[in-house]
């Protein structure tokens, strides 16, 4: 009985960047939930606290997952004032561990 090598590593590799992709986007919209939920801000209009985003993307080889806030002043919200409406990075540095532990999973 001859076994035949059906092995396409080009499938394969297919097939995984679109499980990290899914895992990615499912990422970052926890850390967009988690954004919009705990914002430190009091609203006034909701426009901030609404143009969290968070998003994944491949550039290349590397997986990017991306939170940010959307709104002109947000740069504001983030770095003055001592940072105390900080929210993107905050959440950011509170779930990195838990994703790099899921990507981890993912590629055992």
């Amino acid at each position: 009985m001859k076994v035949e090598n059906t092995f396409n590593p080009k499938i394969a590799e297919q097939k995984m960047r679109a499980a990290l992709g899914l895992y990615a986007d499912t990422a970052a919209k926890k850390l967009e939930t988690e954004g919009k939920r705990n914002a430190p801000w009091e609203d006034r209009t909701s426009n901030a606290r609404n143009s969290i985003q968070g998003d994944s993307r491949w550039e290349g080889n590397q997986l990017n997952i991306i939170l940010s806030g959307n709104v002109n002043y947000f740069v504001y919200l983030e770095l003055a004032m001592g940072k105390k409406y900080s929210i993107l990075l905050p959440t950011i540095e509170r779930n990195a561990n838990e994703i790099l532990r899921g990507f981890k999973k993912l590629v055992e």
